[in-house]
């Protein structure tokens, strides 16, 4: 904290930034386009899941907004995430960081100011999801839940840690190239780690015994990896949090909020110290 920036001062600080971004952000036609998308990718999903019906005849469908919102809470994620890493860098690399540095704004205070606006536009969203899912439910006669709201709840969490998450990338990378290069190698290992693991088992079921050695040993690897990614990938703590709920595991949920939680405030955390070390 600089010499007589109190809290009261940084909280200031962080609200003016994450106005200013909030403002900038709704005039771009970007987030709308976004938002646009992945309620097509999930009406696409709950169109699919009414033919599959359709198709075998009575069956139960149990929570059929459950996966249509995670594809949201993905897609405008990832989108928040990339615009924070990227306009961060863009800031460094234009000098607006070091004149806003020079006032009563310091590193903390402005990744606290982005991390709020990218979680307004996140809420802005997810109340049209919201309305969406009620307004598709009434036209289908799907059944919508109250815990459609915890799930957009573990949605805003998982949202924040991504942002913070890109946030972390943004301020380790020092130029946007960098920074892209970095954000996209980790959603890439995400998504090898998660559906390679997938892959390969159908493949080894689909294998002779004597031929799938080399395939259990890096589906072992994989499943490593996954593990690993549990505590570091806010979308699969989400998910966990999703079966909690499925089930009504209260323990789990609290688990598991928990988790993206503290893969928020490690992510900040760790976004915070690289911005002081790097300097803006």
């Amino acid at each position: 904290m600089k010499p007589g920036l109190q809290l009261t001062d940084r909280l200031y600080a962080a609200g003016q930034v994450g106005r200013r971004s909030l403002i900038s952000s709704l005039y771009s036609p970007s987030v709308y386009t976004v938002t646009a998308l992945a309620l097509l990718a999930a009406s696409t999903l709950v169109l699919n899941n009414l033919a599959f019906l359709n198709e075998n005849g009575l069956l139960v469908l149990t929570r059929p907004f459950f996966l249509p919102v995670f594809v949201c809470t993905l897609l405008l994620s990832l989108y928040l995430s990339l615009h924070a890493t990227l306009h961060l860098v863009r800031e460094r690399e234009q000098g607006t960081l070091k004149v806003l540095f020079f006032g009563p704004v310091d590193g903390v205070s402005y990744l606290l100011g982005r991390l709020w606006s990218q979680t307004a536009l996140f809420g802005v969203a997810a109340s049209v999801v919201l309305l969406w899912a009620v307004g598709l439910g009434w036209l289908t006669n799907l059944l919508v839940q109250a815990d459609l709201l915890a799930v957009l709840g573990l949605g805003l969490l998982a949202n924040g840690a991504v942002v913070a998450f890109g946030l972390f990338v943004g301020a380790w990378g020092r130029t946007a190239r960098t920074a892209l290069v970095l954000f996209l190698l980790a959603v890439l290992l995400v998504l090898v780690a998660q559906f390679g693991d997938q892959a390969i088992g159908q493949l080894a079921s689909q294998t002779p015994a004597n031929r799938s050695d080399s395939l259990l040993y890096l589906r072992a690897a994989l499943d490593g990896l996954n593990g690993l990614l549990l505590w570091l990938s806010p979308f699969a703590q989400m998910s966990r949090g999703m079966d909690a709920l499925l089930v009504g595991d209260g323990g789990r949920l609290l688990l598991h909020t928990g988790g993206l939680l503290g893969q928020l405030l490690l992510y900040f955390t760790g976004a915070a110290w690289a911005l002081k070390r790097g300097g803006p």
